[in-house]
């Protein structure tokens, strides 16, 4: 294992360390519905502990994903899991987050932002799983650290999607999104917003495409004419500047549209 690599990840959580933690419930049924929220395709989610860097839950979905129990989830086999290549450019992304939750935003607005970024983790069997990699607060220490953090591991392998070395930061609530930034530079966030750039009806034909649905079906869904429905396609890729629809659900995964 790279422990060098590592060692870097753990330098930069060191600003979160939690002096005065606060007591906390894990309300799983809640956390479920945030976790299927999130995601677009198999995934399982965990929580961390910050303060004891110990999982305090793993979703037994664990086993579909990457092929291993509940009960081998650990941050060190975590580490032990991702992409050599993805293992050492992890604590740039890390210090990005660390600095993000406690230096450029309002403590209570920690909880209504999620970090996300791309990576690559093995599977059992051997071969690597792009993963799409979502993080959010669910409770903060009381001198202001992130404590417990939900971790949403989505396999988007069958997008094709790049592993770089960019992280977005997405609020809710009406709060700003940051998407992209790369971790090469200091921290110079362009403000957009992909929620607004589509509308309601273009939401939903991007939410069925996703899914793998024909055209046809998406129409009967909408009720609404295959032709519409290749215009309203036609109409987004010019919004996104992508090329082809493969490249399109891959960005609108990864900024959190869908």
């Amino acid at each position: 294992m790279d422990e060098k690599s590592i060692d870097k990840i753990r330098k930069a959580w060191e600003p979160n360390k939690i002096v005065h933690p606060v007591k906390s419930e894990l309300y799983l049924n809640i956390i479920e519905q945030i976790a299927n929220l999130f995601s677009a395709g198999s995934f399982y989610y965990y929580i961390i502990n910050f303060d004891t860097y110990l999982m305090e839950h793993v979703d037994p979905r664990i086993e579909s994903v990457l092929g291993l129990k509940t009960k081998d989830w650990s941050l060190d086999k975590l580490f032990e899991l991702v992409h050599p290549e993805d293992l050492k450019q992890m604590h740039r992304k890390e210090e990005k987050a660390v600095d993000f939750f406690l230096n450029r935003i309002p403590t209570e607005e920690i909880l209504k932002y999620k970090a996300v970024y791309v990576l690559r983790l093995r599977h059992a069997n051997g071969s690597y799983k792009t993963i799409l990699q979502q993080s959010k607060a669910l409770t903060v220490s009381v001198d202001g650290k992130v404590q417990q953090v939900l971790g949403i591991h989505t396999d988007v392998t069958y997008l094709n999607m790049a592993v770089d070395h960019k992280i977005s930061f997405i609020g809710d609530g009406g709060l700003p999104s940051y998407y992209s930034l790369s971790t090469d530079d200091e921290f110079h966030p362009e403000e957009l917003n992909y929620h607004t750039l589509f509308t309601t009806r273009e939401k939903e034909i991007l939410s069925n495409i996703a899914k793998g649905k024909p055209f046809g079906e998406i129409a009967e869904i909408l009720n609404i004419s295959p032709h519409t429905i290749n215009t309203h396609k036609k109409n987004i890729l010019k919004k996104t500047d992508c090329h082809n629809t493969t490249e399109l659900i891959a960005r609108c995964v990864r900024e959190g549209v869908i």
